[in-house]
């Protein structure tokens, strides 16, 4: 927390602040009694310019975090992930481009908006999505940094992130979830390379980055992740055995299902470019995180 409280009293917009990342986001703008102003959906839809001129105007924020997105979790039709992420996004900093003071703007993109590479990725590497997502994600991008020639900007590319209140559909709620129904936990050999980064870590580095962006107009793309590697036979391990702590017999079955076509077997960022700049880095460890989140889900509703 060190440092966020510089965020104390500063009117900060975040969209998608009841989605996963956005629900951890918008918990530690309250705790450094930032003032929050975070729409539902039916109040600021982003696809929608009107709602999203109304809704700058009306807040005038200093800071903006724009986390509204579709597609992450699961499959959505491609004129959707369009219209919520490309011109959702467009939207949004055009309607902040016209404000008298401009805010600082913190926007999540996405690895999948990268070329695949049998290494890990740099801000400087090729753009190439192979999926629908990394597609809208790759559009909103490039409108960010058209229409917002006047905002102090980040385009943050996340990689994997897990914790308290993940989609039901990802990895980890569906081991926790196979688990405690007593049925097989049916996985692939699980040789992937992956960078598991704690969401309640990537909320704070949100925050961090936001309040290193100058006042005058600026664009730059970081890689956020934590640095460290694990193939995903591990981190399935660290799952299996936080459930054995908690009572729980997990029968994972590693190769029972196989690998994707189009999934890459590394995908790993550098992060070097964002930790030079914060002087910071995700401090939660794996085993932490993954039993924090595994409690989350079996506490009892």
């Amino acid at each position: 927390m060190d440092g966020l409280t510089a965020l104390r009293g500063r009117r900060c917009l975040v969209t998608g602040a009841r989605g996963f990342i956005g629900t951890a986001l918008a918990r530690l703008l309250r705790q450094v009694d930032a003032e929050l102003f975070s729409p539902r959906r039916a109040e600021l839809d982003v696809g929608v310019a009107a709602d999203v001129e109304a809704g700058v105007r009306a807040s005038a924020p200093e800071f903006v975090f724009h986390l509204a997105s579709e597609g992450v979790s699961h499959p959505t039709p491609p004129d959707q992930l369009r219209r919520t992420n490309a011109d959702g996004t467009r939207n949004l900093v055009s309607a902040l481009a016209r404000l008298p003071v401009p805010p600082r703007v913190v926007l999540l993109g996405s690895g999948f908006e990268y070329a695949a590479k049998a290494d890990v990725l740099v801000e400087t590497d090729a753009i190439a999505p192979f999926s629908d997502y990394g597609i809208s994600k790759t559009e909103a991008c490039a409108l960010a940094q058209q229409r917002g020639r006047t905002l102090p900007m980040a385009w943050v590319r996340l990689f994997n992130v897990y914790g308290p209140g993940e989609p039901a559909a990802r990895l980890l709620p569906y081991l926790v979830s196979r688990a405690v129904e007593g049925l097989p936990v049916e996985v692939t050999a699980g040789e992937q390379l992956r960078d598991f980064t704690y969401v309640e870590d990537v909320a704070e580095g949100l925050l961090r980055l936001a309040l290193t962006l100058p006042e005058h107009p600026s664009w730059e793309v970081y890689n956020f992740g934590s640095g460290q590697t694990v193939q995903l036979r591990g981190f399935i391990g660290e799952v299996a055995d936080a459930l054995r702590e908690r009572g729980l017999d997990p029968d994972v079955r590693l190769g029972a299902k196989p690998y994707r076509p189009d999934e890459p077997m590394i995908y790993l960022p550098d992060v070097s470019k964002l930790r030079l700049r914060l002087g910071w880095s995700p401090p939660t460890p794996l085993a932490t995180g993954v039993r924090t989140t595994v409690s989350s889900f079996l506490r009892p509703s």
